[in-house]
């Protein structure tokens, strides 16, 4: 099957990816990235853009970059995936765990393009989830924090064990933050051919939200 991935970079659409993959059957011909409209971060986790595009060269998968603002979202992610049907491309990887109206959506929107969506993780424990992520081996750090959630302290944090115990300590936390709780970047693992170089840059807050921007190291 030759399938698109969903790509915000962060741990979830990586776990999805991964275990798409384990089949050998199984080929991601493309991760599909959706980026503000200032054309220089990813749209979901205000990553900068050239930092994800890093990471998929890592992973050795074309990305495509496509930016969009709020409004015109679904017409541009069409515009994408119909271009990539062109290509071979019959399927779509997703990394959605529980948010049924969300899988709505991307349903509704892949029938429209006669594409099958897949949801590899779909309604497994995010305690489970988060566990396998970090004993397989991936290595991501904590790039957003919505402080009505968690505080400042959770910016920056390795995903590790010691976040696990820490998380699922926390009551009314997703630990894989299902609801926006925190967004990760990832950016070493078993599927990479090296770890993504960066440095830490400046803390920066938009209404709910602190970020951590992360700079590139050549």
């Amino acid at each position: 099957m030759k399938a698109f991935a969903s790509w915000s970079g962060g741990k979830d659409c990586m776990l999805a990816l991964y275990r798409f993959l384990q089949n050998d059957k199984n080929e991601v011909a493309y991760l599909v990235n959706m980026c503000d409209d200032d054309g220089k971060h990813s749209r979901s986790h205000r990553i900068k853009k050239h930092l994800i595009a890093e990471q998929a060269s890592m992973l050795n998968i074309p990305i495509v970059q496509e930016t969009t603002g709020t409004e015109g979202y679904e017409t541009y992610f069409k515009f994408v995936i119909n271009r990539l049907k062109k290509e071979g491309v019959t399927a779509g990887i997703f990394g959605d765990i529980y948010l049924i109206e969300h899988r709505k959506w991307i349903e509704r929107v892949c029938a429209d393009l006669d594409i099958q969506a897949i949801f590899p993780i779909w309604g497994d424990g995010t305690r489970l989830l988060l566990k396998e992520f970090i004993e397989t081996g991936f290595k991501a750090l904590t790039v957003a924090v919505d402080i009505k959630k968690l505080n400042s302290n959770w910016l920056g944090r390795e995903l590790d064990l010691s976040f696990y115990n820490d998380i699922v300590s926390i009551n009314d936390v997703d630990p894989c933050a299902e609801n926006g709780e925190y967004h990760s970047f990832v950016y070493g693992g078993p599927i990479f051919s090296k770890p993504v170089s960066f440095s830490k840059g400046e803390v920066y807050q938009n209404d709910n939200h602190i970020f951590l921007q992360l700079n590139r190291e050549v």
